[in-house]
């Protein structure tokens, strides 16, 4: 019996791991230690841990950090009293694996404290860039704690071969996001409007989620006004928002939200939607709005358009159905109103993903327990050369 532990902080992250955490789970070869940390423990994010029960998953590990203060320096404090209680417990219960997935702070913890320990990480969704925030040098780090790698497209896998991974550890799964999209089971258009109370969705609306942009110094509250100037332009559209990460500047962004949506009947702001009810409501809406990475991966396989803001997804494949504007009111709004044309519409409903196939993790599992039964006496890594010509 192997004992892989499985490390989320986000109500977003956990529905990308959710697939492969059921795979895991029926394996028999497999004990699988959910590590739940982060927002999922804090009531200003939604508590989110209560989707994790919901799904039957109740023997996990909390590993509460302070997440209170959303400034640049109260993200690295976060970072080192994550790094010490990751240690902690990963030195205690020594799993034959880590397995994490993305780019954010408290993850980059947990991967570093097991690379120190001489715990080997797996590590879902390196190699693609994001320019405008400050996730992008944190993935591209895990990427070098980490022994296997599971990225969602080509160009993510041959960027990180180009870090000096070896190829035969670097596997194009295709992105979690994608699988959840053709394969979970969402909600009729009439169940989601009565779950939600919110009538606007049995017509035309769209979903709106705005993060910081946490490479740029106190851009948040202006971009964030353009975008709302912008959706008060396009009154016959109805609103679903869902509110910011844990991120430097994420309180603001939500203080905002909350305060507009007293001012604004077509809206409907929340914490979290879970991932039924979000993926449901990406797929009857008419654009995605704002720049998270949802609009990259989820909306094209759900041939919904999307209008992508600002640069802290620069850098990221994009499918055709994603357009992307400056964080500026007319151009949000000249971008929503090509969005909205017939012949856009009609353009995003042909669109392939460029993420996979949705059987991510079956190949994931199947790469995995192969790993496992290698017994590695070690996970020294070679730097992998190639050639190359620079362009100086």
């Amino acid at each position: 019996m192997y004992e892989v532990c499985v490390v989320t902080g986000t109500r977003a992250e956990y529905g990308l791991l959710r697939p492969l955490l059921v795979k895991l789970n029926e394996n028999d070869d497999i004990d699988v230690q959910l590590v739940v940390t982060g927002s999922h423990l804090s009531e200003k994010f939604g508590n989110t841990q209560k989707e994790i029960q919901e799904d039957g998953f109740l023997d996990y590990v909390k590993v509460p950090i302070p997440i209170d203060d959303d400034s640049k320096e109260g993200m690295a404090f976060s970072t080192g009293a994550a790094l010490q209680k990751f240690a902690e417990l990963l030195a205690k219960s020594k799993p034959d694996l880590l397995v994490v997935l993305g780019d954010r702070f408290e993850i980059f913890a947990a991967a570093a404290a097991a690379h120190m320990i001489g715990i080997p990480t797996a590590h879902i969704s390196g190699g693609d860039v994001t320019e405008g925030a400050v996730d992008d040098a944190i993935r591209h780090c895990i990427t070098k704690l980490s022994v296997l790698h599971f990225p969602g497209c080509e160009q993510s896998r041959q960027r990180i071969i180009q870090m000096g991974e070896q190829p035969d550890t670097v596997f194009n799964v295709g992105e979690p996001g994608v699988e959840n999209c053709l394969n979970r089971e969402l909600m009729t258009r009439d169940v989601l409007a009565e779950n939600l109370q919110f009538g606007y969705i049995k017509r035309d609306y769209a979903v709106v989620t705005f993060h910081p942009v946490t490479m740029e110094c106190n851009t948040a509250e202006w971009q964030l006004q353009e975008l709302i100037h912008a959706m008060e332009q396009m009154p016959d559209l109805g609103y679903i928002v869902t509110l910011a990460n844990a991120d430097a500047g994420g309180r603001l962004v939500n203080d905002i939200w909350k305060c507009e949506a007293e001012k604004h009947k077509n809206w409907l702001v929340v914490p979290s939607l879970g991932v039924v009810r979000y993926l449901s409501a990406v797929k009857y809406a008419k654009l995605v709005v704002g720049n998270s990475s949802s609009g990259i991966v989820e909306a094209p396989s759900m041939h919904t358009p999307t209008i992508n803001i600002g640069d802290r997804q620069k850098g990221r494949m994009m499918a055709e159905s994603v357009i992307c504007c400056e964080p500026k009111r007319d151009d949000i709004i000249e971008a929503m109103k090509t969005a909205l044309a017939d012949e856009f519409q009609e353009k995003a409903m042909r669109v392939v993903s460029p993420f996979g196939d949705g059987t991510t993790s079956d190949k994931i599992v199947e790469r995995i327990i192969a790993f496992l039964k290698e017994k590695r006496s070690n996970h020294e890594k070679q730097f992998y050369d190639i050639e190359f010509s620079s362009r100086g």
